[in-house]
Order: structure tokens, then C-alpha cells, then sequence
């Protein structure tokens, strides 16, 4: 999995005011939960809750996030990604390029 391209891929779908969830990947809850708190914690977006139990993920919700400008930057500076991303439709072919 490329983790630059599911972070960017996250990102963009909050940029558009959509809530993108586990589901849509192909990824583990724990690797989602990974994913939302290094959202969180590297402050591209606000809003988004990682809950854990005995160190492990237990809740997950991004329904609050709302993306930093340190996000908007994070995605102008990956535009290359912006060429080929289509959405969350096509996104589990796209990580795998």
C-alpha cells in the first residue's frame, strides 16, 4: 500500500466534503485508525477520532474532519497524484498503480 496516495486520496475526499471510509480501501481497521491519527496528528485536518483499547483501534470517525490548510498545502504539493486520482469509485485500482 502506498501511503502517500491513501493519504492524499483521504485528504482530497475531505477537501470535497466527503466522509471517506475504511470500506472504501482495502485496508485493515488498525491501518485506518493509523491513517486517521497521523491525519490528526500532523494537523491536515481537525476533527478526526482515533479511539484505542489496550493499543488497539476500537473507533474510528472522520464524519467531523474538516481538512487544515497544512492538508490544502499537503495535496498542492503532491499534484502529480491530482493527475491520475479519480475518487473514491476507482481508488482501491489507483493505489495500486
Amino acid at each position: 500500500m502506498d501511503r502517500r496516495k491513501l493519504l492524499y486520496s483521504i485528504l482530497k475526499e475531505l477537501q470535497e466534503g466527503n466522509e471517506p471510509k475504511q470500506t472504501d480501501y482495502e485496508i485493515t481497521y488498525e491501518q485506518w485508525g493509523e491513517m486517521a491519527a497521523l491525519i490528526r496528528d500532523e494537523g491536515y485536518a481537525k476533527g478526526a477520532s482515533v479511539q484505542y483499547a489496550d493499543n488497539t483501534v476500537y473507533f474510528v470517525a472522520l464524519s467531523s474532519a474538516k481538512i487544515t490548510m497544512k492538508g490544502i498545502e499537503y495535496l498542492e504539493q503532491n499534484s502529480t497524484l491530482a493527475k491520475t486520482y479519480r475518487g473514491l469509485k476507482e481508488v482501491r485500482e489507483w493505489l495500486k498503480i
